[in-house]
């Protein structure tokens, strides 16, 4: 794959990831002008768990299935497909069945509700959205970003049009807004399990080749669990720290910076069988592909941090974007947006573990960067409350950026283009103090926003052409 096709597929996959992730953002509108800060902070905790449990059902198999799967032949292919899906079926059911068996313990420990069929609906998200999320894994294997982005537009039509009815018509509150994750969820897998029948054959089930491919991906279950306590536990911190009022507003926040990680993940979706495909000896590509990455990044944070205040003000109707009660969220949103641009240094550095099959090493530095979360999140939220958490994170992914660069320069050594970095970082920062310090006219507003674009260009760390070579 060149690296022209690597920006096309990014651009696809972005776009169904942006649907895919970029849809509770959508649902912003609904629920901040819909649900009370404590009601909207039961909703953070509810998917936050989903988060967290999608890792550990998940237990590694998934990254081991993508890695296997790539390079296999055809028959390879429905012995890996079979091996790992009957897995993930057998666990998922299990799991799922206690969840429901102690339904209304899981709700009030978990979710700080009475709703028991909370916990019901959690338990059966679980279990579509662990099986078809390898249903798309599959689509991503191979190399088909248009399928993949279908079903997410389809994922995204269905959750927004049951919410618009469950929660804004029928007013369910809460309830109507798990209930229309559970059907989208529900009718997602039935459409995509084609996907899986055309690729499976029990005959092919076999313990020692799924042993096989557990021995790669079972250090990816405690990176996993670590990965989504550093994106994750915040909220949970927060809730015992504070009360849910300080949750449903954090999570107001934090979803408008996850703008930047829409951008991120698409990106992320493309690279990783980008660079499964190259030589253990190729290192260059890296470097040039991290400068264009970070240079395009930039672009996106200076636009965040200059307009997200106009932004959440927008009114639509008689409502604004954001609800009025959460428009101080927006003081963590440009320290979330740059949390997610040292992700992508981290992700960028990935193929060095990869390629070298030395995945433990992702266990201690995910482990590394969700200690160091939540030793922060204790210590600065009781001073300094959201913008705390929201450091917390900030800091904590510069800290895994920081660990894997220095394993890679002894297993897998970069050459990095370490004066465009330094430029890109000037400018962008030199921006934002200037942002911050003063009250911006849309003139000025405008007027900062082309000047970093302008800057790269001018210093030949942009160029035309490497617009043309993604997008033709």
């Amino acid at each position: 794959m060149s690296i022209k096709k690597l920006g096309q597929q990014s651009l696809i996959y972005g776009a169904g990831n942006l649907a895919a992730k970029g849809v509770t953002f959508m649902l912003l509108p609904l629920y901040t002008n819909v649900f009370s800060l404590e009601d909207y902070g039961i909703i953070s905790l509810v998917f936050t768990f989903l988060g967290f449990m999608n890792v550990i059902l998940h237990y590694g198999l998934d990254a081991s299935l993508l890695k296997h799967y790539v390079p296999a032949n055809s028959k390879d292919r429905i012995s890996i497909v079979t091996n790992t899906y009957i897995s993930f079926i057998i666990s998922t059911f299990l799991i799922v069945t206690i969840l429901i068996l102690f339904s209304s313990q899981v709700a009030k420990l978990l979710f700080s509700s009475d709703l028991w069929q909370i916990s019901v609906l959690a338990g059966g998200i679980l279990f579509f959205d662990v099986l078809w999320s390898i249903h798309t894994l599959i689509l991503r294997a191979e190399g088909k970003p248009v399928s993949y982005t279908l079903i997410s537009f389809l994922n995204v039509f269905l959750l927004l049009g049951l919410n618009l009815l469950l929660v804004l018509n029928l007013q369910m509150g809460v309830l109507g807004a798990v209930l229309s994750n559970f059907l989208t969820s529900g009718i997602i897998f039935i459409t995509t399990l084609p996907i899986v029948f055309k690729r499976v054959s029990i005959s092919t089930l076999s313990f020692e080749y799924w042993k096989k491919l557990m021995n790669f991906g079972l250090p990816f279950l405690p990176a996993g669990i670590f990965s989504m306590a550093l994106e994750l536990s915040d909220r949970y911190i927060l809730r015992y720290l504070t009360n849910l009022d300080t949750v449903g507003l954090y999570n107001a926040g934090y979803k408008l910076g996850m703008m930047m990680m829409l951008v991120v993940m698409g990106f992320n979706m493309a690279w990783q069988p980008y660079f499964l495909k190259k030589e253990k000896s190729e290192t260059e590509y890296i470097a040039k592909i991290t400068t264009l990455i970070f240079a395009i990044l930039g672009i996106l944070w200076i636009i965040i941090v200059v307009w997200v205040e106009d932004f959440v003000r927008l009114q639509i109707g008689s409502f604004s974007f954001i609800g009025s009660q959460y428009w101080s969220s927006t003081q963590i949103v440009p320290i979330i947006a740059l949390a997610y641009i040292f992700h992508a240094a981290y992700l960028l550095q990935l193929p060095g573990v990869f390629l070298l099959e030395k995945s433990s090493w992702i266990v201690w530095v995910r482990g590394g960067g969700a200690i160091t979360n939540i030793l922060l999140n204790f210590l600065l939220i009781p001073s300094l409350g959201i913008i705390g958490a929201a450091s917390a994170t900030c800091l904590s992914f510069i800290f895994m950026a920081v660990f894997i660069f220095i394993v890679n320069r002894k297993i897998f050594p970069i050459e990095y283009e370490w004066k465009k970095i330094f430029i890109i970082t000037t400018v962008a920062v030199s921006i934002w103090l200037g942002v911050s310090q003063f009250t911006l006219s849309y003139f000025s507003k405008i007027g900062y926003t082309i000047l970093y674009p302008l800057i790269l260009f001018s210093t030949g760390i942009l160029r035309i052409n490497h617009l043309k070579r993604i997008l033709t």
